[in-house]
């Protein structure tokens, strides 16, 4: 996406939902392995990126979204703002090399769970980890504060921990 979110918003919102994605199904060059969550806001698959490349998270707008001006422009906004920010602890976007067909977003995969997840598997963790995850956590956030951006829904949930114990924060608007 260009600079201006306005101009990729806008060439965004025209394309079409692309239809129901199952494994194997093939969107623009990314190949659907499984599904990883699904709700009325958004379908969510892991993919690979072409013929053996990397893993990456493909993300599809529900009916509650296409049904929200208000929240399709925010569901757009979050590859937009994951392309500028760069931090260990925010999930980035693979480089934009192809032209599009349908409207999804693409986000790099992140192999490991929800700090919600997390927290459950480890209910008395060690005070100077928790510090540690914090400090990650507010790492995150300030990446975001330098470009003048708010995360819109901060909560566990929005966290993944990954198997080197990085926290990188997802699902910003």
């Amino acid at each position: 996406p260009d600079g201006d979110p306005g101009d990729f918003l806008g060439r965004a919102a025209e394309l079409p939902v692309p239809p129901a994605l199952a494994p194997g199904a093939v969107l623009d060059g990314y190949r659907i392995v499984r599904q990883l969550h699904a709700n009325s806001r958004s379908q969510v698959y892991l993919a690979e990126d072409g013929a053996g490349g990397p893993l990456v998270v493909v993300k599809v707008p529900g009916e509650e979204m296409l049904a929200s001006p208000a929240a399709l422009r925010r569901f757009l906004l979050e590859e937009w703002i994951a392309r500028r920010v760069s931090s260990p602890h925010v999930v980035g976007c693979p480089a934009a090399d192809r032209p599009r067909t349908a409207l999804y977003l693409v986000t790099d995969y992140v192999e490991g769970p929800t700090l919600t997840q997390w927290m459950l598997d480890h209910p008395q963790p060690d005070l100077d980890q928790v510090r540690g995850m914090v400090e990650q956590i507010a790492l995150g956030l300030m990446a975001l504060h330098r470009l003048e951006m708010l995360h819109q829904d901060l909560r566990p949930d929005n966290i993944l921990v990954d198997r080197t114990g990085t926290l990188r924060i997802i699902d910003f608007c």
